[in-house]
C-alpha cells in the first residue's frame, strides 16, 4: 500500500495509509467540487463503503471523521469523469493511421488493421487503454466492443467501472440480423452474471446495419433496460450519403449493401422515422452534422450525444454544434473515441487522455464556458449512461468516485485549470477504493 502524509489542523503528523478496510475515510482537500453544487474551499468528503456519506466544510466535521482523514493539500477534488464514447481494443493502433482525406479511407484502414491483429493483441491494446484512462481522471466508460471474447478478463485488469457495448454490424441478411441480437443478449447476460459491469448494444451505424438489425437491438435493449449507442452523423460523407445519395462514402457501400435510405434525409431525422430512438437508453456517437431540427428530434426522443473532440480534430469536422444540442436540450456528453482516430501531437503518439479531450474542446471557436465542458464531462456522462443518480457527482449517496490533481490558484479559475491541466491526476478513487495517488502506481491490493 502506498502511504501519504495525513495532517491534522494543519499540522503535520505521521504518515498514514491508504485506509482500504475500513467503513469511513474522510478526504480533505483545498477544493472539493461537487458539482450541481458551489465549490467548496477546504472542504471534505466523507467516504463510507463504496458510497458517499457527506460532504461538508472541515471546520463542519465532527472530530472522529477529523481523525481519519486524509489530506490532499494543495488540490481539487472532483467527480471521476464519465467516458461517453471509446474503444479501447484500438488504443495499439496510437499514431499507425495518418489523418485521411476522406472519411471512407479511414474506415477503410480501420478496417485492414484490425484483420492484422489476434486475441491476444486486442487483449493487450484494450487494457494499455484502460490505464490510460485510469490515469487522466475517468472512473466510468462506455466502451465500443468490436471483440467481445476479451470480457470480462480485461474488466478484471482495471478497476474502472464499464458500460460494454457489444458492436453488432450487418450490411444485408435479416435473418442474420436476429441471430447476432439473440446472440449478444445471451452473451451480455452471461457476462453481467460474471461480473459487476453493464452491458448494452451498439449496432455501428445506419450505413452497417441493416433496418432488422437496428429494430432487433432497439426491442432487446428496451425490453432489458440495456443502453444502446450508435455512430450518428460523424462525417460529411455520411451527411452528403443519407441527405443527398452522393460522395465517397455513397460510392463505396454502394458496392456493399443496398443503398437503403440514401437520399431520404439526414442520419437523425431516418433513424428517427424507423422508430430506433424509440429505445429507453440511447446514446448518439459523434452528431458531428445536424439537419434542420435534428436537435430537436434528438431532445424530444431523450437521445444523448458523445462529442469527441479529438477525433473530430482528427478528420477535420465542423466545429461541434454543441450550441444547438445544448439550447435545444439534448444531454452532451464527452468520449475519448479511439487513439486510431486521435491526432499526434508534432511526432509524439496520442495517448487517451481525458484532459487532453476537455482542452481541444476549449480551444474550439465559440467553445463552451470551462464550467460547462467539466458538466459535460461529469453530471452529462453520468445522465448519458443512465446514471445520474450515483454518478458524476460529489453527494451524499452517490458512488465514491472521485479525482484529484493539483492546484493552489482562486477558486474562481479552477474550472479552467481542470480543462487545461496536463499530467495524470495527483489520486483517484472509484468506488471507495484507492487506484492512484501521487501519480503512483496501483496499490498492490488493487
Amino acid at each position: 500500500m502506498q502511504e501519504i502524509k495525513r495532517k491534522t489542523r494543519g499540522k503535520s503528523a505521521e504518515l498514514a495509509r491508504f485506509p482500504f478496510n475500513v467503513s469511513f475515510q474522510t478526504i480533505r482537500a483545498r477544493l472539493v467540487v461537487p458539482m450541481g453544487n458551489p465549490p467548496m474551499e477546504n472542504g471534505a468528503v466523507v467516504v463510507n463503503g463504496s458510497r458517499i456519506h457527506s460532504v461538508s466544510r472541515w471546520k463542519d466535521l465532527n472530530s472522529e471523521h477529523r481523525r481519519q482523514a486524509i489530506d490532499l493539500g494543495e488540490s481539487v477534488l472532483l467527480p471521476g469523469f464519465v467516458n461517453g464514447h471509446c474503444h479501447l481494443d484500438y488504443t495499439a493502433m496510437s499514431g499507425q493511421i495518418p489523418p485521411p482525406r476522406r472519411f471512407v479511407d479511414w474506415i477503410q484502414n480501420i478496417v485492414a488493421a484490425k484483420s492484422a491483429w489476434n486475441r491476444a493483441q486486442f487483449a493487450e491494446s484494450w487494457v494499455a487503454g484502460a490505464r490510460m484512462l485510469e490515469q487522466s481522471g475517468v472512473t466510468s466508460v462506455l466502451n465500443i466492443e468490436s471483440v467481445s471474447e476479451l470480457l470480462p478478463e480485461v474488466w478484471r485488469a482495471t478497476a474502472l467501472r464499464f458500460c460494454s457495448c457489444l458492436e453488432l454490424i450487418n450490411l444485408q441478411s435479416p435473418q442474420a440480423a436476429k441471430f447476432l441480437v439473440r446472440a449478444a443478449v445471451q452473451k451480455s447476460r452471461q457476462l453481467e452474471s460474471m461480473h459487476e459491469n453493464r452491458c448494452g448494444f451498439s449496432p455501428h451505424a445506419l450505413y452497417t446495419a441493416t433496418d432488422e438489425l437496428l429494430l432487433s437491438a432497439r426491442d432487446a435493449a428496451r425490453s432489458q433496460s440495456r443502453l444502446l449507442t450508435t455512430h450518428v452523423a460523424e462525417s460529411a460523407e455520411e451527411d452528403a450519403m443519407y441527405r443527398s445519395a452522393t460522395g465517397p462514402l455513397f460510392e463505396w457501400i454502394q458496392t456493399r449493401r443496398q443503398t437503403a435510405h440514401c437520399g431520404e434525409g439526414s442520419p437523425v431525422s431516418i433513424l428517427d422515422r424507423l422508430g430506433y430512438f424509440c429505445a429507453a437508453h440511447v446514446v448518439a456517437a459523434h452528431v458531428n452534422y445536424l439537419a434542420p431540427e435534428d436537435e430537436r428530434i434528438l431532445a424530444k426522443q431523450n437521445v444523448a450525444v458523445a462529442h469527441c473532440p479529438r477525433s473530430s480534430r482528427y478528420f477535420g469536422h465542423a466545429p461541434f454544434p454543441w450550441r444547438r444540442l445544448r439550447n435545444a436540450g439534448v444531454n452532451i456528453a464527452l468520449g475519448t473515441d479511439s487513439l486510431a482516430s486521435t491526432p499526434k501531437t508534432g511526432k509524439t503518439n496520442p495517448r487517451l487522455d481525458f484532459f487532453a479531450e476537455l482542452a481541444c474542446l476549449a480551444d474550439q471557436k465559440d467553445a463552451p464556458a470551462p464550467h460547462e465542458i467539466l458538466q459535460f464531462a461529469t453530471m452529462n456522462g453520468a445522465k448519458a449512461l443512465r446514471r445520474e443518480n450515483e454518478l458524476g457527482r460529489l453527494s451524499p449517496g452517490f458512488l465514491a468516485d472521485a479525482v484529484a490533481i493539483p492546484y493552489a490558484g482562486r477558486t474562481e479559475t479552477f474550472a479552467e485549470a481542470v480543462v487545461y491541466h496536463r499530467g495524470g491526476v495527483s489520486a483517484s478513487m472509484i468506488h471507495g477504493r484507492w487506484i492512484r495517488q501521487n501519480n503512483g502506481d496501483l496499490p498492490a491490493n488493487h
